[in-house]
């Protein structure tokens, strides 16, 4: 099983390095790099809460939205490139508008959701909620049988 799960995420991370790497590459008609990126995130869940790690460095936290609709988390913004360069000699910080969407199945405690953003990384804690099991009261009716003639 430990062999399953190391190829699996020898493949998840290739994956996503691959996918940068085309993102990185493809252009749009005017030569100029595509205008929306995806940064890395993490999703982790414990048994109360899951967990979206993401890493943006470099931005002003007011300069982030994090929005929940329709069991999707989307996280969102501009990272603006400010440094002035007279000749790149490579380019792979990613600048401009980003987004990246999180699938979320699930109940959760949207008024507790906790966001912050330290070192590069935004870390967004949606608790779960915790829902008790009910007991209900089922009357059974007894069915006769028709009198025989």
């Amino acid at each position: 099983m430990a062999r399953y799960q190391d190829s699996l995420d020898e493949f998840i991370g290739i994956s996503l390095r691959m996918e940068r790497i085309v993102n990185s590459l493809r252009l749009q008609d005017n030569g100029q790099a595509v205008s929306m990126w995806r940064p890395p995130t993490d999703v982790s869940e414990t048994d109360d809460a899951v967990i979206i790690l993401v890493e943006i460095a470099g931005m002003d936290p007011d300069q982030i939205q994090v929005e929940f609709d329709a069991k999707v988390l989307r996280i969102s913004g501009t990272r603006m490139n400010l440094q002035r360069r007279a000749t790149a000699h490579c380019l792979e910080v990613q600048y401009g508008d980003f987004a990246s969407e999180v699938y979320l199945a699930g109940q959760y405690d949207l008024d507790a959701l906790d966001a912050k953003y330290q070192d590069g990384f935004l870390t967004i804690t949606l608790p779960k909620l915790k829902i008790e099991p009910r007991r209900i009261a089922a009357q059974i009716k007894k069915v006769t049988a028709p009198a025989a003639h």
